[in-house]
């Protein structure tokens, strides 16, 4: 029973990283496209509003210097698209890592390996797993505690709607 444990422990840890790389990797691109765009517009009224005003086109510029001024402090606000694609990375990864944990459990209620098999197989992905959580780690700046909450009910009800009422229509828990 230790290793069913162990296994839903590293199944619902992997499923925490991937609802979280995705929530935060769509703010994080949605916060891209809005900074792509506030640019975009200032520089389009910029341009085209030189000949109503010559006030518009000096603080449109300067809008667009303070935000670049900002974005060049504070560079954890924008996050380069680069980093958001290594996220994309180890999100495909964790998924590849659930869905082990799933022919572990598999495989232990068929009876086609031994919880000592399965955790010797476990302990050689552990290895690989360590390096993606370090880069996740790194990658992912800021995590509000609104998002976590977010993050901890989707994994909760993912496990409770898809994986707890399939053994509870077996008569196991």
């Amino acid at each position: 029973m230790e290793v069913r444990n162990k296994l839903w422990e590293e199944f619902k840890q992997a499923k925490a990283n991937v609802v979280c790389i995705r929530r935060y990797n769509s703010v994080q691109r949605q916060l891209n496209s809005i900074y792509q765009i506030f640019i975009a517009v200032c520089a389009a009224v910029g341009t085209f509003s030189f000949g109503f005003s010559d006030r518009i086109p000096f603080f449109a510029l300067l809008s667009i210097a303070v935000v670049s001024l900002v974005k060049a402090i504070f560079p954890q606000i924008i996050q380069p698209e680069q980093e958001l694609c290594e996220l994309d990375g180890i999100m495909d990864y964790y998924n590849s890592f659930m869905n082990k944990m799933e022919v572990f459990f598999y495989q232990l209620d068929k009876d086609l390996k031994n919880d000592d098999e399965v955790m010797q197989e476990l302990f050689v992905l552990k290895e690989d797993e360590c390096n993606k959580q370090s880069k996740m780690n790194r990658l992912i700046r800021w995590i509000p505690k609104r998002m976590q909450k977010k993050v901890d009910a989707e994994v909760q009800t993912y496990i409770e709607e898809v994986h707890y009422n399939i053994y509870k229509q077996d008569g196991c828990k």
